[in-house]
């Protein structure tokens, strides 16, 4: 017969033994182990799809505790993102797209207004001051405002300024004759073959008109003034000279509209001397030698 237990609760039911479960060890260097993805069940009813993205995001993190040498479990310190360093703003405007635009638009303008003033220039562009009416004389004084300041500015631009003798002309027909009498191909190249004569600047620049020159009325709108009837020093004659007023100019101004050569010498006037050392002049002798205001 058995002997009964007297304390049947002080014993475990018979059965094999109890299994421990320890965690896999960590390996001495290199991320720390990662549990499989199989290894925790998702609860019933979740969505798979984001149960695997949950899964990967815990494995980035103990690989991101690994890189900053935290033990697994410790919280991330959050990261501070590194700002790019801001470039001065003259650097941002020349990088800036519209800027650029910009520049190219100028360029493109510059040079479509560069060819149209190169093959459609203005025509009054190489006249004479006296023919620019709209925007030149009648709106700015540009010619002498007598016959007299007329013929002493020829002189004067003769020996000095060169360039501003043919714009003192009516129109280039009279340019024209005025090179034909001195022997030149045009007016440019007879205005530097008088330069070219003039021995004494000071001199030359400053004739003297007698009183009769002077005086002469210019109500009729047109004079006439001779060379011979002036004391011309340290240069050539620049021969009968015809004046004219500028219609619908600014003020009163006039330009030259007519040259003809005189003789040389000079026939002596009436109470003054002989011009006869005056370099000379080709072309016909003429009859008139007054101021002769004309209809």
């Amino acid at each position: 017969m058995a002997e009964s237990d007297p304390h049947p609760g002080d014993h475990p039911p018979a059965g094999p033994p109890p299994v421990e479960w320890h965690p896999p060890e960590q390996p001495t260097s290199g991320p720390p182990a990662l549990r499989p993805a199989n290894e925790i069940q998702p609860a019933a009813g979740t969505d798979m799809e984001q149960w695997r993205q949950f899964q990967e995001f815990q494995r980035f993190q103990e690989f991101q505790r690994f890189q900053q040498g935290l033990p697994p479990g410790a919280p991330i310190p959050p990261t501070t993102p590194t700002r790019p360093a801001t470039r001065p703003l003259w650097q941002r405007v020349l990088r800036a797209k519209w800027f650029r635009k910009l520049v190219y638009l100028l360029i493109i303008a510059l040079l479509i207004n560069w060819a149209y003033d190169h093959y459609f220039g203005n025509p009054d562009d190489d006249k004479p001051a006296s023919e620019t009416g709209g925007g030149g004389v009648a709106q700015t004084v540009l010619l002498p405002n007598s016959p007299v300041a007329a013929v002493r500015r020829l002189y004067k631009d003769v020996a000095n300024d060169v360039d501003l003798v043919c714009t003192m002309f009516a129109s280039p027909q009279v340019a024209q004759q005025f090179a034909e009498n001195v022997g030149a191909r045009d007016c440019p190249a007879a205005v530097h073959k008088l330069k070219s004569e003039v021995t004494q600047v000071s001199a030359y620049t400053a004739p003297r008109f007698p009183s009769q020159v002077t005086n002469a009325p210019t109500t009729s709108g047109t004079a006439v003034i001779s060379s011979c009837e002036l004391t011309v020093r340290g240069g050539p004659l620049l021969g009968k000279l015809t004046l004219t007023r500028v219609a619908g100019a600014k003020d009163e101004q006039w330009a030259i509209s007519g040259h003809e050569n005189e003789p040389d010498p000079c026939p002596p006037m009436p109470g003054q001397p002989s011009q006869s050392g005056q370099p000379s002049q080709s072309g016909a002798p003429s009859t008139s030698s007054s101021v002769q205001p004309t209809s």
